[in-house]
């Protein structure tokens, strides 16, 4: 059929008018959630029919319709399931933490502008301050975190008290914090609970490639040689964000987090493939003061990361320009009292029995947070700048250093001074089933690749295999032997490379694993060399 072109016009103008009455509702309901965040605390009452409490009794993630009543105003046709993991999960009868959608039942409804909301329970935050406390940081340093308030919540005709409440990580918040992007949003993943991107996590939005391309790609990157990394990840990953999330998490002291637990996070990808994580869940904070900073990266992409020694300084850097600012004690504890503020005007609202419901440990945690700052800048100050690397090329001998004797099964005499052929070799001779022994030292290296390496023999070695290797060998403490001698071999070169990723102690190993036999090392060509 052809369509005329006054026709043709007609439906372009109409494809025009759709187009900015969406753009229109859009401006308007982001509008409306902005002012609904910064405005005082509210008064929420949400009833759930008998039918309804029994259907979240067995199945708690089903939705099920409720009514919500906001000052004022009654809504219906809200969608209600019931949330958390581990710590934080409750169930119906007890104070749980819910999502409200509020268009779930009732197409198009929208509160403030917004199509759901999480209302936490903050059982694992004695203060109620964290979330908002955290998210109020992110924000400031330039990570869109998904923004919270609180209410005073009514359940069922019982008073619960202060709940935390969350915008969620879906299209709207898309595009209410990534505009630049024009809606060609990638892909936006859950974390899950205490996962990572080796597996395919589950995709929360976005139009992104649906076969998990991006995540393999970052993934992929992680894995790449340590002098090819730094390149790999920038291509996929937007590393100075990372580097913000990272020294948020290690300043307040966010164990519950990717960097140090692999958990509670969401990751988006960019137009341009770019991964930008986000931090969600972020309640458990301030529970040590002495929380190391330097900790050890339970997260794949963050300890990819920390292996790369430029980026340990750059992050080093990160966290004393934002401990002078936006991580300072002075404007965390400003944002810690706005919040205290909020709550407090809030609570006069209530009866004395029900005012004392409201979170009772904010005072300790401002202390808390007075005592974590003062840790961080102390060890900040104490982190060094890093050794230069060295040359390639640059070897040091190992014939001089201390080594001791460790036998950890069987029977072995060791001697570092046994004579063989007129010239000094460490000797090993196992005298029993299932030996293991071992001579160790320790030097500080700087950050880089090297080989240690050094010659050996056997005679009438039976060897014996473990996860550590096999028979006569060297490696690192921890690490598995890649070369080895067994039975009768005569003088012959062993090696075992090794990336070292930031300055410190690495302890060398040279060793027989037999059941039977005698091994020589000599000392004069145990060296380390720079690759």
């Amino acid at each position: 059929m052809t369509v005329s072109f006054p026709i043709r016009i007609l439906f372009c103008l109409a494809a025009f008018v759709f187009t900015a009455r969406v753009s229109a509702n859009r401006a308007t309901h982001q509008a409306a959630a902005d002012r609904f965040f910064e405005e005082p605390i509210r008064t929420w009452s949400v009833r759930i029919s008998g039918a309804g409490m029994e259907a979240l009794r067995s199945d708690p993630r089903h939705y099920v319709p409720v009514e919500v009543e906001v000052e004022g105003r009654v809504l219906r046709g809200v969608g209600l399931h019931l949330k958390g993991s581990a710590g934080s999960k409750r169930s119906v009868d007890d104070r749980p933490a819910f999502t409200l959608n509020f268009d779930r039942f009732n197409s198009g409804q929208r509160a403030f502008g917004l199509q759901k909301l999480h209302f936490n329970n903050s059982v694992q935050d004695g203060s109620g301050i964290n979330e908002s406390l955290a998210s109020r940081t992110y924000r400031a340093a330039g990570i869109p975190a998904t923004r919270v308030t609180h209410a005073l919540l009514t359940f069922n005709g019982q008073f619960q008290g202060l709940y935390v409440v969350k915008e969620p990580y879906d299209d709207d918040y898309l595009r209410r914090h990534f505009p630049e992007d024009k809606g060609r949003h990638g892909n936006l993943y859950d974390g899950g609970f205490i996962s990572d991107i080796l597996h395919n996590l589950e995709r929360d939005g976005g139009n992104g490639p649906r076969n998990h391309e991006d995540l393999v790609t970052l993934r992929n990157a992680t894995s790449a040689p340590l002098d090819k990394r730094p390149a790999a990840l920038a291509q996929c990953l937007d590393l100075d964000r990372f580097r913000t999330l990272m020294a948020i998490q290690y300043t307040l002291d966010d164990w519950d987090g990717y960097v140090r637990n692999r958990n509670n996070y969401r990751i988006y990808f960019r137009p341009d493939g770019r991964a930008t994580f986000l931090p969600s869940g972020m309640d458990q904070l301030l529970r040590h003061a002495d929380a190391p900073i330097r900790d050890v990266a339970s997260g794949r992409v963050a300890g990819a990361v920390l292996a790369i020694p430029a980026e340990r300084l750059r992050l080093r850097d990160r966290m004393r320009d934002l401990s002078s600012n936006i991580l300072s004690f002075e404007s965390l504890a400003a944002r810690f009292d706005e919040i205290d503020r909020r709550i407090e005007a809030a609570a006069l609202s209530l009866p004395e029995n029900q005012r004392q419901r409201i979170f009772p440990d904010r005072p300790n945690h401002r202390i808390n947070l007075r005592r974590r700052i003062e840790s961080v800048r102390r060890e900040l100050a104490e982190w060094p700048d890093p050794a230069p690397p060295w040359p390639k090329g640059k070897t040091l001998s190992l014939s001089a250093a201390p080594w001791s004797a460790y036998v950890q099964t069987g029977q072995a005499t060791t001697d570092t001074n046994a004579l063989v052929e007129g010239r000094r070799v460490f000797q090993f001779i196992a005298q029993a089933r299932a030996t293991r022994a071992t001579l160790r030292t320790t030097v500080t290296l700087p950050a880089g690749r090297f080989r240690f390496s050094g010659k050996a023999r056997a005679q009438g070695v039976e060897a014996l295999t473990d996860d550590l290797g096999v028979g006569v060998g060297l490696r690192l403490t921890g690490a598995t032997g890649t070369q080895h001698l067994e039975g009768n071999a005569p003088w012959s070169p062993l090696a075992f490379e090794f990336e070292q990723g930031e300055d410190g102690p690495v302890e060398f190993i040279v060793e027989i694993k037999a059941h039977a036999g005698t091994a020589w090392f000599d000392p004069a060509t145990l060296s380390v060399e720079a690759l």
